[in-house]
């Protein structure tokens, strides 16, 4: 039998254990001529050659999607199917893939097996190593060279990176979607976009069957399930699952408000807040009145509504038009008041919602014209 000398897993093959130990150390010794990424084996490396030309010679004779390797089929027939033949014997959860349940059985028995031997950080599965491995943060622990972008000195671990940051500060967009016509970045992002117009959502949560349209969304789901929150705030110790998340609410620390309405110039720590905005009824009322134009108001009635921190005087103009084409706002009053007040209600937890600031010498007014 074939030890490992790092973490005693054993191998009938000498072969197996000579590629398993290269988790360990790093190796990678089959490297492509193309992108110059390296692989453990060789195998990989042929698989990832088809990405550069394009080739996928395995196709489903269900739904017709290609794939570039034999396995990749085996696993997408099972969604055909329903097969599942991969079953965990401690909690009977079942999977497509034994990969799948390797790492799935790791929850029950808490094992961490790939450990950075620099800073004894521990990953549950490879591709987390790898990863870690790649980060800046590594790599200047090991004294390896960084490229740094020359207009805002951000730094990456490779050539390539840096090319593909720098086209952000360039605004060059070279990859295009032929049914859109929306310009990205990156390949990869195009490729991700693309799943919107298909449809396809090749990643599937393993717990609950949900599925997405990228890796780093799946990701991102999987710590509902685990509860693991790695962003934690500097200031206050929050966690969030999300490096998104922790950026929306250090603004709560910093009082930054990047998102403004451009009609009222209201502000806003989140771009979902300003939308949720936008939609309101006092925004569309406010942007009718920002447009209309030739009417001459002949009588006035006037009512409050009480918004919060303040009354809001609603003055009600009834208007005529001499135009042939004009802009109307067809709202009765009480249907204001009674929209605004369901607004406050269910904004009321947020701490960015509609509100009124008080003026110590005058009510605010609300003017909404009326064209019968």
């Amino acid at each position: 039998m074939n030890k490992c000398h790092i973490c005693s897993k054993e191998f009938s093959k000498k072969s197996d254990l000579t590629k398993h130990v290269r988790i360990h150390t790093g190796e990678k010794p089959f490297k492509c001529d193309v992108c110059e990424k390296a692989f453990s084996e060789k195998s990989n490396l042929t698989m990832h050659e088809r990405i550069h030309t394009g080739m996928k010679p395995y196709s489903c004779d269900t739904c017709e999607k290609a794939f570039r390797s034999n396995g990749e089929l085996t696993v997408h027939k099972r969604i055909h199917t329903g097969e599942r033949p991969y079953s965990c014997d401690t909690c009977d959860k079942t999977f497509l893939q034994q990969s799948a349940l390797s790492v799935h059985k790791r929850i029950h028995t808490g094992e961490i097996p790939y450990s950075c031997v620099l800073c004894q950080k521990s990953f549950k599965t490879s591709s987390g190593l790898l990863k870690h491995k790649k980060t800046a943060k590594h790599l200047k622990k090991l004294g390896e060279k960084l490229y740094s972008c020359d207009t805002c000195g951000k730094t990456f671990c490779t050539n390539r990176e840096l090319t593909l940051h720098k086209s952000i500060h360039t605004g060059e967009k070279p990859y295009s979607c032929d049914t859109c016509d929306k310009a990205f970045f990156h390949q990869s992002t195009l490729t991700i976009h693309k799943r919107i117009h298909t449809g396809e959502k090749p990643y599937s949560c393993d717990t609950c069957d949900k599925a997405f349209k990228d890796q780093s969304a799946l990701k991102q789901h999987k710590r509902i399930h685990t509860g693991e929150k790695p962003y934690s705030c500097d200031t206050c110790d929050k966690a969030f699952r999300s490096s998104s998340e922790l950026t929306v609410h250090k603004r709560i620390h910093t009082g930054e408000k990047p998102y403004s309405c451009n009609i009222c110039k209201k502000s806003y720590n989140n771009n979902s807040n300003l939308s949720r905005h936008n939609k309101s009824a006092v925004h569309l009322i406010l942007k009718k009145l920002e447009s209309t134009k030739n009417t001459v108001p002949t009588s006035t009635s006037t009512s409050f509504v009480d918004c919060g921190e303040a009354d809001v005087k609603l003055e009600i103009k009834e208007e005529e038009t001499f135009d042939e084409d004009p802009l109307s706002i067809n709202m009765e009053a009480e249907n204001v008041e009674e929209t605004i007040k369901k607004e406050k209600e269910e904004e009321s937890h947020d701490k960015d919602s509609l509100s009124c600031e008080q003026n110590s010498n005058e009510d605010r007014i609300l003017t909404i014209d009326i064209v019968e």
